[in-house]
Parts: structure tokens; C-alpha cells; sequence
């Protein structure tokens, strides 16, 4: 009988155990407010990332409310590109230690729909600044490039990345 009542305490006290174990577990869970805070160390980091390396680089780079960083260094005399219109670019993309990641083939130049296509959000942006002509240095942040998941191939998850742009033509 003794050795009934012994089982059944310890039996109690091991499921006290785990109920605490869970309720320990629980409170380790980031709230909301945590995941804010994070993700605003995350974009100061970045932010200061790519200020340092623009810096570095001696780039005069203007600074959109986006984020988005950008030095027009060769002036075109074509149209300013507009919303809707399909730019036609030329580009290299690279990352942060010059590693090349994409370039246009000169056969084979970008082509998209301002302000509608699929492509990132940054590029959108730095378009409807620049005329036909115009050679520009970019900088853009994740948020306006891949994001946070990268694009499955080549480049990672939350990395800005520097494009050289020529817009090429407008229709």
C-alpha cells in the first residue's frame, strides 16, 4: 500500500513538473511587442550597414524615405521615366563584398512595367528618378529588394544589395 501512495505522489509531482515545464515554456514565447523590437534592431542594423559601406565606397548617394540610397553619375538627356511606362535597363547586381550575382546580357537587356511588375520594389522606385540614359549606383535595403526570405537561389534572406543601372529606353 505504501508503495501505491509513494507512486501515486511522485506521479503528481512529475505532472506538476510538466505542467510548470510548459508554463516555463509559454512565458519564454516572444510576444508581439518582442518580435517589433526586433525586427527595429534588425533595420537599425541594416540600416547602419549600408551607411557604412556607402561611406566607405565615398558614393554621393542621395537617400529616399524608403531607404532606398542612389547616385545618378552619368546624366542621360532621354524622357524621365513615368508610371506605367516599360523601361528597358541594363544592370549588374552585387553584394556587399562585390560578388556578382546577376548582370544583363546586352542582347538581352531588363524589361518591365513601372510601378506594376514583379520585380523588386526598390528598382520600381530608382526608375521614376532617372531618364533615358541616365547610369546610376543603387543601394537597396532588403525590404525594397528580396525581403526577408531572399530569392531561393542566389541570394540569401535579408540582404541588401548594390545594382549599377543604365534605363536604356522607355515605351
Amino acid at each position: 500500500m505504501r508503495i501505491v501512495v509513494i507512486l501515486f505522489a511522485l506521479a503528481l509531482l512529475g505532472c506538476d513538473g510538466c505542467r510548470n515545464s510548459k508554463d516555463n515554456t509559454l512565458a519564454h514565447q516572444p510576444t508581439q511587442e518582442d518580435l517589433i523590437a526586433h525586427n527595429k534592431a534588425m533595420h537599425l542594423e541594416e540600416t547602419q550597414m549600408v551607411h557604412d559601406f556607402i561611406k566607405d565606397k565615398k558614393w554621393p548617394m542621395t537617400e529616399t524615405g524608403t531607404g532606398l540610397n542612389y547616385w545618378i553619375y552619368e546624366n542621360g538627356t532621354g524622357a524621365k521615366a513615368e508610371l506605367e511606362m516599360f523601361a528597358s535597363i541594363s544592370y549588374t547586381v552585387s553584394n556587399f563584398e562585390g560578388v556578382e550575382i546577376y548582370k544583363s546580357e546586352p542582347a538581352n537587356p531588363g524589361m518591365f512595367k513601372v510601378g506594376m511588375d514583379n520585380v523588386e520594389s526598390g528598382l520600381h522606385e530608382v526608375i521614376l528618378l532617372m531618364k533615358v540614359g541616365d547610369k546610376a549606383k543603387v543601394v537597396l535595403p532588403s525590404h525594397l529588394a528580396f525581403g526577408l526570405t531572399g530569392d531561393s537561389s542566389k541570394i540569401p534572406h535579408s540582404t541588401p544589395l548594390v545594382y549599377d543601372i543604365q534605363l536604356i529606353d522607355l515605351q
